[in-house]
């Protein structure tokens, strides 16, 4: 039931039922083929992407994209981390709307707070509809987007602010890429603000 609500939100707003202007023709990152469980509580998990897993799991985290036949590689890349061992790389194989990789939270934690997810974002290649980190409540008008990178961009702190509404049960967040390219994340945090 919860993945219903998470689904129903997410679609509103990218139809336009929420978020701010600049959002509301973004398609919505979080539902499509599965490939990890979802974090449990309220801490996330890997954060720092130094555990692996086989077949290019990421461990802690859910990966998905719009829809059909894989579009997407999305791994740990050993090689260009911006900090530790590791970082998480994704890269667009073949035309689709969106790929994401996404941590869900418990949002009792943070019910009536303010939070600020956070990471270190790298690009290459990317396409106008960016490479962006987004957080979003299992509520309706409440997916919101970073600014995000385009082109071919060195590491930079990137980051995006919700205020979790009191009822909200589930706080999603994670990074999507919305074009083509190669989209890198490292060093990501979730921190309360107020």
């Amino acid at each position: 039931m919860k993945h219903y609500s998470i689904l129903a939100a997410l679609l509103l707003a990218a139809c336009g039922q929420g978020g701010s202007q600049a959002q509301k023709n973004l398609p919505a990152p979080a539902f499509g083929n599965s490939t990890a469980p979802q974090a449990s509580g309220a801490a996330m998990v890997n954060a720092d992407f130094e555990q692996t897993g086989a077949d290019d799991d990421v461990p802690g985290w859910n990966k998905t994209q719009h829809a059909g036949p894989p579009s997407y590689l999305m791994r740990i890349d050993p090689v260009d981390a911006y900090a530790g061992h590791g970082s998480f790389r994704m890269t667009r194989t073949s035309p689709q709307v969106f790929g994401s990789l996404t941590q869900t939270l418990d949002a009792r934690t943070y019910a009536g707070k303010t939070v600020e997810f956070s990471a270190m974002l790298k690009s290459k290649g990317v396409g106008p509809g960016g490479w962006k980190l987004f957080v979003d409540a299992d509520l309706p008008g409440t997916l919101v987007y970073s600014q995000g990178l385009t082109g071919d961009t060195a590491w930079k702190s990137e980051s995006v602010r919700l205020k979790v509404p009191a009822v909200a049960h589930q706080l999603t967040v994670g990074v999507t890429l919305l074009d083509a390219g190669d989209g890198w994340m490292d060093d990501v945090a979730l921190r309360v603000v107020n």
